[in-house]
């Protein structure tokens, strides 16, 4: 299966970089950030791996990273990133 990042999710992000940027400086904003392709490459090769969320959203599954939580569904060939979400945050609210 390929891949597909959101635009919701990509604004997500966008927002991650920019908070670890401000607090932990560029170095591990990076870091920080490109661990993220690894969980996209284990959900491509792996996509049943995640929890099914279905009482957030119907189709909605999700993998734990870190502090955050990465949503997705599955879509014929492909596993599309809904969201990438901290989970100190309200999940069911964020959607």
């Amino acid at each position: 299966m390929s891949c597909e990042i959101s635009g919701r999710a990509a604004l997500d992000l966008e927002d991650i970089f920019d908070y670890t940027l401000a607090e932990f400086g560029l170095d591990q904003a990076v870091t920080y950030l490109s661990a993220f392709d690894d969980v996209f490459a284990r959900l491509s090769d792996n996509p049943k791996i995640g929890r099914e969320r279905s009482g957030i959203k119907k189709g909605l599954h999700s993998v734990i990273d870190g502090e955050h939580v990465v949503f997705y569904r599955m879509i014929k060939t492909d596993v599309r990133i809904v969201r990438i979400l901290h989970g100190i945050r309200d999940l069911p609210r964020m959607f």
